[in-house]
């Protein structure tokens, strides 16, 4: 005989699924910035080896600009900044959610094994 799962912990569950999915989500994204980052600082960090007067270009889709290096490197500078803002807040808060999946994990899984249920 199968046993009902109680709506309350069946909304939990789908609260866990929900959370893990944006979790995933969240996941992808920082690891989505952390290689812009790092793209961004190589590039930086190139450009600096070159002398001033250097011809520089930036790619705009499939277009390419002649552009002043000064301002190039002000404007890489920026990004590098802004992402790392940007990842510094969201680990945090993925961290964050780690812990709520997990406690929320561990609050399912007692509240399974005190109601004796099986779950397939």
């Amino acid at each position: 005989m199968a046993q009902q799962i109680p709506p309350e912990l069946e909304h939990e569950i789908m609260k866990l699924e929900n959370m893990r999915r944006q979790f995933e989500q969240l996941m992808a994204a920082i690891q989505t910035r952390q290689s812009e980052l790092r793209e961004s600082e190589v590039t930086l960090e190139e450009l600096k080896k070159h002398p001033d007067d250097a011809v520089t270009y930036k790619s705009v889709g499939q277009i390419m600009f002649q552009v002043d290096k000064a301002q190039l490197q002000e404007e890489l500078t920026s990004r590098v900044s802004d992402l790392k803002i940007w990842l510094e807040a969201k680990t945090k808060g993925a961290e964050k959610d780690r812990k709520g999946i997990e406690e929320l994990t561990k609050k399912i899984q007692l509240d399974i094994s005190t109601r004796n249920l099986k779950v397939q």
